[in-house]
């Protein structure tokens, strides 16, 4: 099974991440891009629903065990994957159509970061948290990821999220209007994400213009990314 892959319902384009955990690594990056790409450019969609096929995890953010050894091997290609990351954070906020997650099962780390690049979320109620973890895993926000948390949780919650690690359920989520609707199962999730997306038959250029007017402030932040020096050892990436 391919990592990612997507199909059309109605006007609405979902993408599938079928990589179990879906952890953030080179590999994953790029076919999530390329997905993006595909939609873009080859159909007529104009919402997109991301779902993940693993029964437990919709992602769990970086892949610790590939960056630690990647950092301590000097390896080229985690420069790229920075790269990569920042331009695909970008690319999903920036997305000319709305989007919206289903969220499926746990979003941690920059897993749950990535939840916070998209419009509108669904998410189950019967398993899964919502959780930054990166104060326990030692591991700063960048200054644009930071903008990313705070485009989708109220501030009193992102301290409370940023600085305890506290794992949040899908009812939690509701009552602070982080997410769209608290779902019984994953199927309904997946479902209600689409139903909705389905109503949000808009333009791409319009969405597209109000996004770079939105998200101004978080490109920015992008473009002038300046990420700490993991190879100092300095931060620890476990």
């Amino acid at each position: 099974m391919a990592l990612i892959q997507w199909s059309m319902d109605e006007n609405v384009a979902v993408i599938a991440m079928n990589n179990g955990e879906n952890r953030l690594n080179l590999n994953f990056l790029k076919a999530m891009l390329k997905a993006l790409d595909d939609i873009e450019n080859i159909s007529r969609a104009n919402a997109l629903v991301v779902k993940a096929t693993d029964e437990k995890i919709w992602c769990n953010g970086l892949d610790l065990d590939w960056l630690a050894a990647g950092i301590a091997e000097r390896d080229p290609s985690i420069e790229e994957f920075f790269d990569m990351q920042d331009h695909f954070f970008r690319r999903v906020t920036h997305y000319p159509m709305p989007t919206v997650a289903a969220i499926t099962g746990h979003a941690f780390a920059g897993g749950a970061v990535l939840a916070c690049c998209f419009d509108f979320i669904f998410m189950r109620s019967d398993r899964g948290f919502f959780c930054l973890p990166e104060v326990d895993l030692r591991i700063p926000f960048m200054p644009y990821m930071d903008a990313l948390i705070k485009r989708a949780l109220p501030m009193q919650t992102v301290v409370e999220a940023q600085l305890t690690g506290k794992r949040y359920t899908a009812t939690e989520l509701v009552k602070l209007h982080v997410i769209r609707e608290a779902c019984p199962s994953a199927e309904e999730t997946v479902n209600s994400a689409i139903a909705y997306a389905k109503t949000l038959n808009k333009g791409r250029g319009i969405v597209a213009e109000m996004k770079k007017v939105m998200n101004a402030g978080i490109a920015h932040l992008i473009d002038n990314n300046v990420r700490p020096d993991y190879y100092s050892g300095e931060i620890p990436i476990k």
